[in-house]
């Protein structure tokens, strides 16, 4: 995209301006001379002037297609990106390498190197800025100019976003037609006994993912099939990579590192045996590499689990643009063209609109509007995308200059100008995703904190928020809002999100100049990159092909069939301005000394084969996160508590002496307490910051309640809360109740797991029955808590959806107590299960006029050999499952019952009730 290269420099030099900003008024007035101020105030004002420059170069033109204007636009990149480099010196949270008296004494007789970089690059700004005056004089002045969008950012007031439901419109004989195949019988399609597979064929934007998405959701195709898998796997993906993906898609953990195909094969072949299933592989793409015979013997081997053992019913579903995929994979074939023009129009109007009634918006408005649905030309993703980018700014004027201009012509133009008319600040967010393939499975999380690490998230962007974290989740919801990404669940709760391959391209476009994706060994590394991803097999060659200087971000991409267990020894000393680098693709097992010559690396992600960190990573000061996976083994060196400015440490902190230091930590801790300075509860207090998981272990060691308010629990605003005793039970009960009643959780705690409690009630602020229902907790799990005997009010719980009762081997009844006192118990509970409940004898409830388990639907009965009473189950359950429990010889359903009959000999029965009344079959003998 030719015109948006000066919207991407926009875009950063706002970035830099902000920084110059708080770097003038936060940091610099005690520096003495009035030297540094003035000069960070110049910067400032002289980048505004530039950014004006910039929007105008943008609008002259095609910077691409003219080398002066290209040319000075990179100039002024180049000069941009070294004054934020230069602001970033003068960080002084960041330990410096001389005391400050040393630096006092150099900045008066004009030897700071900070300074004179600093003085050096307004001089450069303030010539490009000259000079820009002659570049334009000859086409058009910038007086003159007539901004179509407000370079100050003010483009993100384009009022509140919507979230849409995806919808579908003119496809309804498609619907119809895929409903019927996928609820009826296998018929014809089955050949040989493989699983009968249809593919929806179309261009992209057309609305295959939507068409399959609302195929899962119809009530009629849920009832059929037993298990559902999604997978959305990528255009390279090999047999082994797609078995994975499948076998983690239906919910089955695939341990890291996993290259066994077979075992693969066999889990799938276990999970999938006498089950009807419905498999749905999003985004299919041939691989040109390979021979089609090749590619139809790949896909043969990963799907040959799913014919075998009684599948009978079991369907496969394919999205792709290829028909040659549909051929290799004996597909029949469900085209999708065009949509017509009244279809494009609804469509256009749901996302423009809402649900607001199109009657009452203005004539003119729609008019205008009906001409844009015109010029969309069919395209469903181009309906949505520019449907989106109209609804938060419904002005006559604003619509009839979207109408005349230019790129309607086809989808990829079309998504263009909904890039362009972008919000400023979320320009540079969604471009550096260039850098990751296509079919992506991107992490919120782990995104916005590497957007973090460039800059490229402000405080004060006037959404309301102040943690960079929650500015950046917000940036990223605007992205999925607009159709930048897209929403996939995989399984029962993880979620993923996902670039559509036309906004792929669309990022490779516009970040053409700064962000590279490497993948084949041949392709050149243009010298303007600096943004980088390559394939790890490519990494060892990169010196000599690119300027290491220049980039920011390094992201190393695994290669299944090759990787590297060692990096070149000096990459490191020429990687200077790094910000971001990820080693997850490597296989290396020893990371340089050298590393610490990446002074302003604040991202730092490691792979599984590094177990040992050298000291010098503990002199990374500027470093924000840093992460290794699960299962490493890590050995931290002590000194990782200097990195006073951490905010994710993503890995096992149990062994971190002193973590209480790092207070600015927001991510997830897990806590070892010992009577150890460093590790005892008083540590935690400082650490206020927390918002994700906070694990503390061994709390046998905390003797009172005094001791354990001082890890102030209460204050920190964690989404899972976990508390873990030792299984020895050496703690006094009274004593373990007494540390529990002072580790009260936030109120607005999502989950709360207790471990191996050694007291012998509940903790006061779940006993008392008012206090209760001040928690929002959604997931409670209580386990091996043995010595517990009474359950408290749970029912109060307003927001509870899941409670897990596990080896609480103390319970003997659950009654009235358990319910609390409000007219509603349990009002959100959908899952209730217990296990291991060795002495529980009975479980009842007054018949009064308390509603209880309004919302349930699966209820787990497990290794309760005493049981022999239990209330009726409410309507809503949909499920049961009981095993070795004490009155499943006394139950049984009634013969009208459309679920499994149950076997009073049988010592376990698991039933799903499909239709309501089932459950009304289920009654107590005795």
């Amino acid at each position: 995209m030719e015109a948006v290269a000066g919207l991407v420099v926009c875009a950063i030099i706002k970035i830099v301006v902000d920084k110059a900003k708080s770097c003038a008024s936060d940091r610099m007035k005690w520096l003495g001379g009035d030297g540094v101020f003035k000069a960070l105030e110049l910067l400032g004002s002289t980048l505004c002037q530039l950014r004006a420059v910039a929007g105008a170069v943008q609008r002259r033109g095609s910077p691409d297609k003219s080398g002066d204007l290209r040319a000075w636009l990179q100039q002024l990149l180049d000069a941009v990106y070294e004054a934020h480099d230069v602001l970033d010196d003068f960080d002084d949270s960041v330990p410096p390498p001389e005391s400050s008296v040393a630096r006092l004494g150099k900045r008066l007789f004009g030897a700071d190197e900070r300074v004179n970089r600093l003085k050096d690059v307004v001089e450069k700004l303030v010539a490009i800025h000259a000079g820009s005056k002659t570049l334009l004089a000859a086409t058009e002045t910038i007086a003159s100019a007539s901004l179509a969008r407000d370079p100050s950012g003010g483009g993100s007031a384009t009022g509140p976003m919507r979230h849409h439901e995806d919808a579908v419109f003119g496809r309804d004989k498609e619907l119809r037609e895929m409903v019927s195949w996928l609820a009826g019988a296998s018929g014809a399609d089955a050949k040989s006994g493989s699983v009968p597979v249809a593919a929806i064929v179309g261009l992209g934007g057309m609305g295959k993912t939507t068409l399959a998405q609302i195929l899962l959701k119809d009530p009629e195709v849920a009832s059929t099939f037993d298990l559902k898998i999604w997978v959305h796997p990528a255009a390279m993906d090999n047999e082994l990579e797609l078995a994975k993906q499948i076998l983690q898609s239906a919910d089955v953990d695939v341990p890291d590192g996993m290259k066994s195909f077979h075992w693969l094969q066999t889990k799938l072949k276990e999970k999938i045996s006498s089950r009807k299933f419905l498999l749905v592989i999003d985004d299919v793409w041939n691989r040109e590499d390979m021979e089609e015979i090749a590619y139809r013997n790949m896909w043969s081997k990963v799907l040959a689990p799913l014919s075998q053992g009684n599948t009978t019913g079991s369907k496969i579903v394919v999205t792709t643009r290829q028909n040659i995929v549909a051929k290799s994979l004996r597909a029949r074939e469900v085209y999708l063209g065009d949509l017509p023009a009244n279809d494009i129009w609804s469509l256009f109007t749901k996302y423009a609109f809402g649900d607001e009634d199109l009657d009452k918006q203005p004539p003119q408005l729609r008019a205008i509007g009906r001409k844009i649905a015109e010029k969309l030309r069919g395209s469903p993703l181009a309906a949505k995308a520019v449907g989106q980018m109209l609804e938060g700014r419904r002005s006559i004027t604003h619509w009839t200059k979207v109408l005349q201009m230019d790129g309607f012509d086809d989808v990829s133009k079309t998504l263009e100008l909904c890039y362009q008319s972008l919000p400023e600040h979320l320009q540079p967010c969604f471009a550096i995703c260039s850098l990751f393939p296509k079919n992506w499975r991107f992490k919120r999380d782990k995104l916005v904190k590497i957007w973090m690490a460039l800059d490229f998230i402000q405080a004060d962007s006037g959404c309301g928020k102040t943690r960079l974290e929650d500015v950046g989740s917000d940036y990223f919801d605007q992205l999925v809002d607009r159709s930048f990404f897209h929403r996939q669940k995989v399984g029962r709760r993880r979620r993923y999100y996902y670039i559509h391959s036309l906004m792929h391209d669309l990022a490779d476009k516009v970040s053409r100049f700064d962000c590279l994706r490497v993948e084949d060994a041949k392709k050149e590394i243009p010298k303007t990159i600096r943004h980088l991803s390559v394939s790890s097999d490519i990494v060892v060659q990169l010196k000599g092909r690119c300027d290491l200087k220049r980039l920011r971000t390094l992201l190393i991409l695994k290669n299944p069939s090759s990787s590297p267990d060692q990096l070149p020894g000096d990459l490191f000393m020429e990687l200077k301005g790094l910000r971001v680098l990820s080693l997850e693709g490597c296989n290396i097992v020893r990371l340089s000394e050298k590393i610490v010559n990446i002074k302003y690396l604040r991202y730092l992600a490691l792979c599984k084969s590094i177990t040992k960190l050298p000291q010098a990573v503990t002199k990374l000061y500027r470093l924000q996160t840093f992460s290794s996976p699960k299962g490493s083994g890590l050995e931290i060196p002590a000194d990782i508590v200097d990195l006073k400015r951490l905010r994710h440490l993503d890995m096992d902190t149990s062994k971190i002496t002193g973590i209480g230091k790092l207070v600015h930590l927001q991510g997830s801790v897990k806590f070892h307490v010992k009577n150890e300075k460093g590790h005892t509860l008083g540590d935690l207090d400082g650490m206020s910051g927390l918002r994700k998981e906070l694990h503390i272990k061994n709390l046998d060691v905390v003797k009172d309640k005094e001791e354990a308010c001082q890890a102030g629990i209460n204050k920190k605003e964690v989404k899972v809360l976990e508390l873990e005793w030792n299984s020895t039970g050496t703690s006094v009960p009274s004593e373990a109740a007494e540390v529990l009643d002072g580790l009260e959780p936030y109120q607005h705690v999502k989950m709360l797991i207790i471990r191996r409690y050694h007291g012998n009630r509940s903790p006061n602020w779940l006993s008392e029955s008012l206090k209760a229902s001040d928690f929002y907790i959604k997931y409670l799990h209580l386990i091996n808590c043995r010595k517990w005997e009474a359950m408290p009010p749970l029912g109060q719980l307003p927001c509870l959806k899941v409670l897990q009762l596990k080896e609480m081997c103390s319970v003997k009844r659950i009654s009235c107590d358990f319910y609390g006192t409000k007219l509603t118990a349990f009002p959100s509970l959908e899952e209730l299960e217990f296990d291991d409940l060795p002495r529980w004898v009975e479980w009842t409830h007054e018949e009064k006029n308390t509603e209880v388990f309004p919302k349930l639907r699966k209820l787990r009965l497990l290794n309760c050999p005493e049981l022999i009473k239990v209330p009726h189950l409410p309507l809503s359950v949909r499920n049961v499952k009981v095993k070795n429990t004490g009155f499943i010889s006394q139950m049984k359903l009634s013969s009208s019952s459309p679920s499994k009959a149950c076997n009073s000999s049988s010592d376990w029965v698991q039933t799903k009730f499909d239709d309501p009344t089932a459950r009304q079959g289920w009654t107590r003998m005795g």
